[in-house]
């Protein structure tokens, strides 16, 4: 069975034990549970995790088992438990019903209209682990760092070991290279002497751009990664207007009991335009500054803001 390269993301994250409690790919039913409720075997979990598979695929199957492909390479065999109808408009409508009405276009929301008919529901298959509480604090991040990461991670790290959680891209958005991203973070550790302090981990994480719920999907990778505390940026993993710019951190921050870890907000940097500099945004008294983002690094053609908000 030829998968897409979301679903090999989210077979790989499954099975190296980054989602627990989340183990297998899910039945319809659980799929509705969790867009739902956010729950999986009675504990909390944001995001379905899926298997669609169309009745080619499904005469794939011998002796109740599939093989995963991708690219033409294959990433392993899963049991399969059962295979379902895929009810994707109730998916769909119960995912973004809060957000948008009538007729919009979200990439999750295509993938999903995209995906076969049918779900295939597998045994467990995740590599279980004993998760060891180092008390790390974590950051997500996909891209290269700037003033403002700069920011975050050195005030952060002043009182606890950080890990950044550098997330490969499951899209085709050549604008996003982990690689590139990888190489210019280790830049920035051994220029700055964070590396006693500051680790990385490179992850491949499907990218849901569903805000909150993958904000708090990214806690829950933490937490599975020895973090007991998570740090949620402005507009984390959100997609156009979708969502308020502090709608991520304001929804983990009232439910960090489920999720198992301490949620810090990142604090903003902005770009002072009075002071010229980059401060958190409760610092800036003038009020009159620029949110610093990754696409305003790229795209600004003001080549003196430019050099002041990169890193490299």
């Amino acid at each position: 069975m030829n998968i897409h390269k979301f679903t090999l993301f989210s077979y790989l994250s499954i099975k190296d034990n980054l989602l627990f409690p989340l183990d297998k790919f899910l039945s319809n039913s659980e799929v509705i549970e969790i867009c739902k409720n956010t729950s999986y075997n009675k504990k909390f979990f944001p995001l379905p995790f899926f298997l669609s598979a169309d009745e080619k695929d499904l005469k794939d199957t011998e002796n109740n088992e599939i093989n995963l492909f991708f690219n033409k390479k294959s990433y392993g065999t899963v049991k399969i438990k059962s295979i379902s109808f895929f009810d994707k408009n109730k998916m769909i409508d119960l995912l973004f019903k809060k957000i948008k009405q009538g007729n919009f276009k979200h990439p999750f929301k295509e993938f999903i209209k995209q995906s076969g008919n049918y779900l295939i529901e597998t045994e467990p298959f995740s590599n279980k682990k004993k998760i060891i509480n180092k008390k790390l604090i974590g950051f997500a991040t996909r891209n290269i760092p700037h003033k403002g990461h700069e920011k975050i991670i050195k005030h952060f790290s002043k009182n606890k070991k950080l890990i950044v959680n550098i997330f490969e891209n499951s899209s085709n958005d050549k604008k996003i290279d982990s690689s590139k991203t990888l190489i210019a973070y280790k830049k920035f550790i051994k220029k700055n002497k964070l590396n006693s302090i500051v680790s990385l981990k490179k992850i491949k994480l499907p990218s849901f751009l569903l805000g909150p719920r993958q904000a708090a999907l990214h806690a829950i990778v933490g937490k599975n990664l020895s973090c007991d505390s998570y740090i949620i940026g402005r507009d984390h993993s959100g997609y156009k207007n979708f969502y308020g710019v502090f709608d991520s951190v304001k929804y983990c921050k009232r439910i960090e009991k489920k999720i198992g870890v301490k949620i810090f907000d990142s604090g903003s940097p902005v770009f002072c335009k009075t002071t010229q500099q980059v401060m958190f945004r409760k610092e800036c008294t003038s009020k009159d500054f620029i949110d610093i983002s990754a696409s305003l690094v790229r795209n600004t053609k003001n080549k003196k803001l430019k050099k002041q908000l990169s890193n490299f």
